[in-house]
């Protein structure tokens, strides 16, 4: 038992087990809203939603982004993360150009160039 004047080395690495608990699980919950994100947008993409798909997949690269820089992933996921997140903010960069010509044109589907 120690004394009630002691430092408690235990509650130190509790607590910083626990902080570490508490951020993993908001880095898990930040892929999880990318994940939900950008399959939200690749519904309002096919059901010609655009305004909204591309809203949605800007803010679904976000969160992707945050959950490379800060989550403790290997390589292999980190590269996997960053493949999709070209190709959702290719897609989101077509989208961008059909709604600044207007709404005359249909947008470029995906794989086609202009």
């Amino acid at each position: 038992m120690q004394h009630k004047n002691a430092p408690c080395v235990y509650a130190g690495h509790k607590v910083k087990t626990i902080f570490n608990i508490i951020w993993s699980n908001f880095i898990t919950i930040s892929l999880q809203k990318a994940i939900d994100l950008v399959t939200r947008a690749t519904e309002e993409d096919k059901n010609k939603n655009y305004e909204e798909a591309l809203r949605l997949y800007e803010h679904g690269v976000e969160y992707f982004l945050h959950a490379i820089k800060y989550e403790a992933q290997g390589d292999r996921a980190k590269e996997s993360i960053r493949t999709k997140c070209i190709q959702y903010l290719d897609r989101a960069e077509k989208l961008k150009e059909f709604l600044k010509k207007g709404k005359t044109k249909k947008p470029i589907k995906d794989g086609e160039t202009k």
